[in-house]
Formats: structure tokens, C-alpha cells, sequence
């Protein structure tokens, strides 16, 4: 039925002509609405996601641009807060430093390194860096032993240290410093806090080195040094002469507290031996 306005009440609903297409029209553009909306708000969210990368990838780079050393070349890219490190750095600490202060860099998500260590210029100068890193660390001292092999640009550190404080894990970071270090591995024994065992260090130490003829040992590389396990004494190191080897075992063995005394301690002839013997095998390696 058609009322004098138009409308159609048949059912009780009204309607009128074309009111199907002009709904149609209305979703149609809601439709088209909403999906422009969308699109502006993945706009958006790409914007500030770019941004934001923009930003990280700065911060990185402030952050590696604090430590100013020669050799220190390291590209920064970010992607969805991802960081991405590439370049050359000096030696293993600087690569393991590049990475941490990344990470500790805000709203950062990941780290990726691709940054490669550059070769030492020659394994003996390496040698030389790293026995000094281990020698020139503070807390390192007589009644310490270490000694550092090298393969590959990998160091292996091995020997006995006292429990205070954490000696493996500094002389690893000392070593990780030297230049061309790519890897280190840490194989060393750390002594039982014992008081008793200390009593006899300090005896040790003043019986030893107390004696006018070993203070010449004092503070060289490497000298005399004093391992002690629950009363049982390993000298290790090097001296001059048989004749103080057997003057410092004698020292040990007087020591009040001391069970039982193991001298490895080298003479310089028997260095010079060992030097001869490696130069040897390492031109005979050569040679093959």
C-alpha cells in the first residue's frame, strides 16, 4: 500500500523505490570507509616503525662511537628493532663490547654480529701481549700459576689460581683484549678459600722470598710461584741455577705447616733447551 508520501507499509515496514540501491551505495561507502581508514593506519604504524629503527640505529651508533679505538670500524642497520652489527674490530673484547652496549640500547629486540676480529701481525707478538695481559693483571701474584697457549688465534689459558677475587673470569677478559684474540678458553683451577692453607703461603712467601739471593725473582715473568693444596707445595716457575732450585725446595721444606713439597721449578739452561727443541719441530712442521 502506498501512502500519499511515498511509502510503501505493506508489512508495517516502510519503504519506496530505490530504497534497496540507495543502501546499497550507503555500505558500499562505509565499506570503502573503513578500509581507507585501515590503510591509514598501517601508513602510520610504518611511518613510526621507521622512525623508530631510524632512531635505534643512531643511538647504536652513539653508543660505539664512545670508545674511540684505532682499527674500530662497525656499520649499524636496524629493521623492526632488529640491529644488525657489521665491520672489523681489533679483537674479541671489542667485538664482545660492541654487541652488549647494543643490546643495552632501549626498545632494541635483537642483535645480530657479523663483525669479524682482524688478524694479529704475527702469533710471537700475540704471545708476547697476552703473557703480559696475564702478568700485568692486578690480582695476579706468587701463589698464582698461568700459562696461555695459542692455536688459531685462540688462547687456552691453564694453571692454578687463588679463589679471591674471580681470576678466571678477569684474566679472561684481560686476555680477550689483546689484540687479534678471536677466542679464549678457560681451563683453570681455583684453590679452596682454606685459612690454613694461607698461613702457609704467607710463611712460604717470607722463607722464599725473605732470602736476599730469590729476591731477583720477585715481580719477573716467571719467577718463582707457590701453589699450595691442604698443606701439599708445587713450585712452579723458573730460576737461574740447579743450585737455587734446590736452595728454594730446601726453603719449602722447612716451612712449618708444609706436608710435602713437589719442585717443578725450571733452571735457564732447561728453558733454553725447550726453546731450541720447539724452534726445531717448528721448522721440521714447516719443512712437511
Amino acid at each position: 500500500m502506498w501512502t500519499s508520501s511515498g511509502l510503501d507499509m505493506t508489512g508495517g515496514r516502510p519503504s519506496w523505490p530505490g530504497m534497496e540501491d540507495t543502501m546499497t551505495r550507503e555500505h558500499t561507502m562505509e565499506r570503502r570507509m573503513a578500509g581507507l581508514f585501515l590503510t591509514m593506519l598501517f601508513s602510520v604504524a610504518t611511518a613510526a616503525t621507521a622512525a623508530t629503527d631510524a632512531d635505534l640505529t643512531r643511538e647504536v651508533e652513539k653508543r660505539l662511537a664512545d670508545k674511540e679505538v684505532v682499527g674500530f670500524n662497525v656499520s649499524v642497520q636496524t629493521k623492526a628493532a632488529e640491529v644488525t652489527l657489521r665491520g672489523e674490530v681489533p679483537s674479541l673484547w671489542h667485538r664482545e663490547w660492541a654487541m652488549e652496549e647494543a643490546w643495552k640500547t632501549d626498545d632494541v629486540v635483537s642483535v645480530v654480529s657479523y663483525l669479524t676480529i682482524r688478524d694479529a701481525e704475527s702469533t710471537p707478538d700475540m704471545a708476547r701481549n697476552v703473557t703480559q695481559a696475564i702478568t700485568g693483571y692486578g690480582y695476579y701474584t706468587v701463589f698464582d700459576y698461568v700459562t696461555a697457549e695459542i692455536q688459531d688465534s685462540v688462547v687456552t689459558l691453564r694453571g692454578v689460581v687463588t679463589h679471591t677475587p674471580d681470576k678466571p673470569s678477569d684474566l679472561r677478559e684481560q686476555v680477550s683484549k689483546v689484540a687479534g684474540v678471536k677466542g679464549v678458553v678457560v681451563d683453570l683451577e681455583v684453590l679452596s678459600p682454606s685459612s690454613g692453607d694461607w698461613q702457609i703461603r704467607r710463611l712460604l712467601a717470607r722463607n722464599i722470598y725473605g732470602v736476599a739471593t730469590f729476591e731477583r725473582y720477585l715481580g719477573v715473568n716467571p719467577g718463582i710461584h707457590i701453589i699450595v693444596r691442604n698443606g701439599h707445595v708445587t713450585l712452579r716457575g723458573a730460576v737461574l741455577t740447579h743450585g737455587d732450585r734446590l736452595q728454594v725446595e730446601s726453603a719449602a721444606r722447612r716451612t712449618f705447616g708444609v706436608i710435602k713439597v713437589h719442585n717443578e721449578l725450571k733452571t735457564k739452561e732447561d728453558l733454553e733447551k725447550e726453546a731450541t727443541l720447539l724452534e726445531t719441530n717448528t721448522k721440521a712442521a714447516a719443512a712437511n
